[in-house]
């Protein structure tokens, strides 16, 4: 077991290393600009990793979940023209509502679902496909927090067995290889839109599996770090009346490093530290989900921490441009 991870490993390292010439020799790169968050050229896209690992254990595993690799394959492919061309919004939604719809139709979904309800599931999964999107904008965030979750599911499963733990374990690895590259000062690599979409689609099918074994909603709390700065950014945009559309660096995180000058990696850890001490006070050492009214509570209390934090440091460097 642990000689096959570590020839997956060392695939998936090849498979970047190969990735990241390519990328530089025909320009797939991130131009620093105002709105960024590095002052460097990166090569953009090396989430490319995450879908490659999925199709190496579709392989490596009899086949399985067909229709999941398919739609991951799609939202991958249509995410990386996007980082190489720059797409229009309307198709870049609709192939992700096509992707969804083909996660969504491998888990026997919409047998289980009333039909009212698939509006909701489908505008919770597309809010959350590109929250996780959005929040990919400093080194080592999206891998780190990715990392925190793909582990829960993992400690979960040990209580409730119901996922697929060979893909998770093959995501964990890619995740690390792709970590070498981004968890540091002067990145080499950034996950592109790839990456963080073939994440956030891989992060949505398992939490729709669980969904539908449990019914609980309150699992939602395992993005509740990203959900805060994600959802509440974007409403205070549009209660300020911004275009949405436009770049921003509003997030907190975005404000952290660069008015606070926090450095990235700092912020990252942060951010998936705080996440994984919820997961495991939450949902590893209670070996169960929580209740809706203490779900309720907790979404609130962080709704206000995270309200109140933001407002001290848009205050305090206020004066920074």
């Amino acid at each position: 077991m642990v000689l096959s991870q570590i020839i997956v490993f060392l695939i998936l390292l090849l498979l970047s290393l190969i990735y990241h010439r390519l990328a530089k020799k025909f320009g797939i790169v991130d131009k620093p600009n105002h709105r960024s968050s590095h002052s460097h050229l990166t090569v953009r896209g090396g989430g490319i990793i995450f879908p490659c690992a999925a199709v190496l254990w579709w392989f490596s595993y009899d086949f399985q979940h067909t229709w999941m690799i398919i739609g991951l394959l799609w939202v991958s492919a249509i995410s990386m023209l996007d980082d190489i061309y720059s797409l229009s919004g309307k198709l870049r939604m609709t192939v992700q509502f096509i992707a969804l719809s083909m996660a969504f139709y491998d888990l026997g979904l919409f047998e289980q679902m009333s039909w009212w309800s698939l509006p909701i599931l489908y505008f919770i999964g597309l809010g959350i496909l590109n929250a996780i999107n959005f929040m990919d904008g400093i080194n080592g965030i999206s891998g780190l927090y990715a990392a925190v979750f793909f582990g829960t599911i993992l400690a979960v499963n040990t209580y409730l067995p119901i996922f697929e733990v060979n893909l998770i374990n093959y995501e964990i690895l890619a995740i690390a290889v792709f970590l070498i590259f981004n968890l540091r000062k002067k990145a080499i690599m950034f996950a592109g839109d790839i990456g963080s979409i073939s994440l956030g689609y891989l992060m949505i099918y398992y939490l729709a599996d669980w969904y539908l074994y449990s019914g609980d909603w309150t699992i939602i709390i395992l993005l509740m770090v990203y959900g805060m700065d994600a959802f509440l950014t974007l409403a205070n945009r549009i209660r300020k009346k911004e275009d949405i559309g436009e770049p921003h660096r509003s997030h907190l995180y975005q404000l952290l490093v660069n008015k606070a000058k926090a450095p990235h990696v700092i912020i990252a850890l942060a951010y998936a530290g705080i996440q994984f001490g919820i997961n495991i006070l939450f949902f590893v050492l209670p070996q169960d989900t929580p209740s809706p009214y203490a779900a309720s509570i907790i979404l609130v209390a962080a709704a206000v921490i995270y309200i109140g934090g933001k407002s001290f440091v848009e205050r305090k460097f206020a004066t920074d441009s």
